[in-house]
């Protein structure tokens, strides 16, 4: 009975919120035929709770079993209303905010002889881990004094991250260096880049690639395109594949730079007072190119907000697969005990009128893990148009205006990869093991403690010689992989791009090895084939007037 209380007080609020809804802050009162029911619904849980306590074979904590039932009543709803226990929701305000408090490093996990070793990645810019010189492929040993051998990513994540201010000692080995680096460090404010690439894939076409929505990408994204002084390109291509969403003024704001002003981006309607609302571009500065969206079946949410707007404007030809299908508003709430809630308190509509929400009827495991082709390809869905006619499907996800699956790594490419050998092989050939790499040679601040040269013009340029080629072959044979002649010629050209892509992106961040792996990707290479389809796309949707689409009832 000792758990009871809490439990109880905080069921009350939460039970009373989901019943009768929230307005204005405050909880609506229901009628006396609901109270009852709610009273008779919260007897029958605490008497359940109760016995569980006393008679479960092992102990279990009220809060397990109270957020497990949350979660529960959550997922009867639908399947994007979620609770969120401190932890989870400290992380999710931390990804809203744009910030977090650490050393600015992510890590990965490898397999060595001697077991698992966590390597870093490229630190961010101007972060504490660079400016004190830790670099990419160090391997971290110890955190104040502790070794770390047998700690998950995540415990050594909680670990290196902390209140602003205060210090983390860290060892590290590099290779190259005899004896282990000691690092002390201060932690600092670091934000979450959610536009981390922008470049001219080819001269006068940019590429811009947005990773999620949050409190800062519109910012994010302004800065990128003045960078690449956008109003004087030819073209360009946005990036939304694997993009899962996040906030939906974020995903305006992003449309806003692009589509006219006084059109429509996106409308929204749910059961409640003031959730009906249409959100029109307001007629900020415009960026007048011809523009490629790419989305993939991960793309949700905010991400298909943009991609529906620029289709049904006519202001962008999609490009890659069928997006995820995510159509409905979650508003978060902040619960008892550091928890919150994500419900669903809308739906939302594209321009021409499409809820895209895929259907989730008997939603499972299947949902969110199979192939949206299903849904996709369908029959039932709503027929709408864009501004200039062109015939749009709503349900089911954004369907591309050109289908370009994303290519699969075939058996020898996925071996390489799943086993990090070519991010392994980069740091060998980056530290100078490799003679017959004398045509490379990577600029280096060699004191301990200083961060790695950046400039990437003044390093030769990497060629993958044969005489490398032959040396990667030997290492294969010592990490005991097994391959022939042939596997090594028949994807000769994935293996150069990737070795090479790994070499820049330690040497150079992780923007210069993107530069490069872009050059290898299909769905890039064809949304540039695409680009003049894209511009008499926008031409059209410009000389034409919208098309008449029913309202959203």
């Amino acid at each position: 009975m000792k758990h009871r209380f809490p439990v109880l007080v905080l069921l009350i609020i939460l039970m009373s919120s989901l019943v009768s809804g929230l307005k204005d802050g405050r909880v609506a009162a229901g009628s006396a035929t609901s109270q009852k029911a709610e009273n008779e619904f919260l007897r029958n849980f605490t008497e359940a709770l109760d016995v569980i306590q006393d008679k479960y074979a092992d102990d279990v904590g009220s809060d397990k079993l109270v957020y497990s039932a949350i979660k529960g009543m959550l997922r009867a709803l639908d399947p994007h209303s979620s609770f969120f226990e401190p932890k989870e929701f400290s992380r999710l305000r931390e990804e809203q905010h744009s910030k977090y408090y650490g050393l600015g490093i992510r890590v990965r996990s490898l397999i060595r002889e001697r077991g698992r070793v966590v390597i870093v990645e490229p630190p961010a810019t101007g972060s504490p881990a660079e400016r004190r010189g830790l670099r990419a492929g160090d391997v971290i040993t110890r955190i104040e004094g502790e070794p770390i051998d047998d700690w998950p990513s995540d415990e050594v994540v909680g670990h290196l991250r902390g209140p602003k201010g205060t210090i983390v000692n860290i060892t590290v080995e590099r290779p190259g260096i005899r004896d282990p680096l000691q690092f002390r460090m201060e932690r600092d404010e670091i934000p979450y880049i959610t536009v981390p690439y922008a470049f001219e894939v080819k001269p006068g076409v940019g590429y811009i690639k947005i990773d999620r929505f949050s409190e800062s990408t519109a910012e994010e994204l302004g800065q990128k395109l003045k960078e690449l002084d956008a109003g004087n390109l030819s073209g360009l291509i946005l990036d939304l594949r694997d993009n899962p969403g996040g906030l939906l003024n974020q995903a305006i704001e992003v449309a806003d730079f692009f589509v006219e002003k006084g059109k429509l981006i996106v409308a929204t309607k749910g059961r409640t007072e003031g959730s009906a609302r249409p959100y029109k571009a307001p007629g900020l500065e415009k960026v007048q190119v011809p523009i490629v969206v790419l989305i993939n079946r991960h793309s949700a949410s905010a991400s298909e907000i943009v991609a529906g707007a620029l289709q049904d404007h006519d202001r962008a030809l999609i490009v890659g697969e069928t997006s995820f299908g995510k159509g409905l508003v979650q508003s978060v709430y902040q619960l008892e005990n550091n928890t919150g809630m994500a419900l669903t308190t809308a739906k939302y509509y594209t321009p021409s009128g499409r809820l895209i929400q895929r259907d989730y009827s008997g939603s499972s495991f299947d949902y969110y893990y199979l192939n949206n082709a299903i849904s996709a390809n369908g029959k039932n869905r709503e027929t709408r148009f864009t501004d200039s006619g062109r015939k749009v499907l709503g349900g089911g996800g954004i369907t591309p205006d050109a289908e370009v699956p994303m290519r699969e790594l075939n058996r020898f490419e996925a071996i390489l990869s799943t086993r990090d050998i070519f991010f392994e092989y980069a740091r060998r050939l980056s530290s100078g093991q490799v003679p017959s790499a004398s045509n490379f040679q990577v600029p280096r601040n060699e004191e301990v403690g200083a961060p790695p040269a950046k400039d990437i013009k003044s390093a030769s340029r990497l060629e993958i010689t044969d005489s490398i080629l032959e040396d990667f072959k030997q290492f294969l044979r010592n990490k005991n992989i097994e391959f022939a002649d042939e596997d090594i010629q028949a994807n000769v050209d994935f293996i150069k791009r990737r070795i090479k892509q790994e070499v820049y992106t330690s040497s150079f961040g992780l923007q210069e090895g993107y530069k490069v792996a872009v050059q290898g990707d299909t769905q890039v290479m064809k949304a540039l084939d695409l680009l003049p389809e894209a511009k008499r796309l926008m031409l059209a949707g410009r000389s034409t007037p919208a098309a008449r689409n029913p309202e959203v009832k």
